[in-house]
């Protein structure tokens, strides 16, 4: 029988960590999570399996990597939307709103995070991703009470309900998207809306 050997190809570290995240995230969308090892992110790169566990210490570790990088890369594009000071919040929640119906069927690890199976982990994902958020549309609320466009009396506390509070309709798959997002715009126009 042939012994294949695995010919060495040296990269810059941080491709090839790039590398394993990518491909444990095509590995963990086609297989799962639980049944993706590092035995089978190695193999489907063509390296040895050390090389992994060189970066990484387990797939756990990989993992939580790969979540942070994709929480950053959901976030992007919303971040300008969120900072942009020459629109009134209500401007910004539309156009955030315009945002999440565009990505919704492009998110690049969508397959993993809707994957029957993975509820915790897009569960975690949504967690994470407001944790990176909430600061930055806490300080844009402060910013528009400063300004008098708002009347808040914990601008931080709001930003965190606003975020968490959207987590439950958001996932409500029975709904279509555009009922539970306009559901969402009405919700945050009462919260910010200025007691009588």
């Amino acid at each position: 029988a042939e012994v294949k050997t695995m010919a060495r190809i040296s990269k810059p570290p941080e491709v090839r960590r790039q590398e394993i995240l990518d491909t444990a995230m095509e590995l963990f969308a086609e297989k799962g999570y639980e049944d993706t090892s590092m035995a089978d992110i190695a193999r489907r790169m063509g390296v040895v399996q050390g090389l992994c566990y060189r970066y990484f210490d387990s797939k756990r570790v990989l993992f939580q990597e790969a979540m942070e990088q994709y929480v950053k890369e959901c976030c992007a594009a919303g971040l300008p939307i969120i900072h942009d000071r020459s629109r009134t919040i209500r401007q910004r929640l539309d156009a955030m709103a315009e945002l999440i119906l565009r990505m919704e069927d492009t998110a690049r690890h969508r397959a993993f995070y809707h994957r029957p199976g993975s509820q915790s982990f897009h569960t975690e994902l949504n967690l994470r991703i407001c944790e990176y958020l909430v600061p930055h549309v806490a300080e844009e609320l402060s910013d528009a009470c400063a300004r008098g466009e708002l009347r808040l009396e914990h601008p931080e506390l709001t930003a965190s309900y606003l975020l968490h509070g959207q987590i439950g309709l958001l996932g409500e798959s029975g709904t279509p998207l555009e009922t539970r997002v306009a559901l969402l715009r009405r919700c945050a126009d009462r919260i910010l809306a200025p007691e009588n």
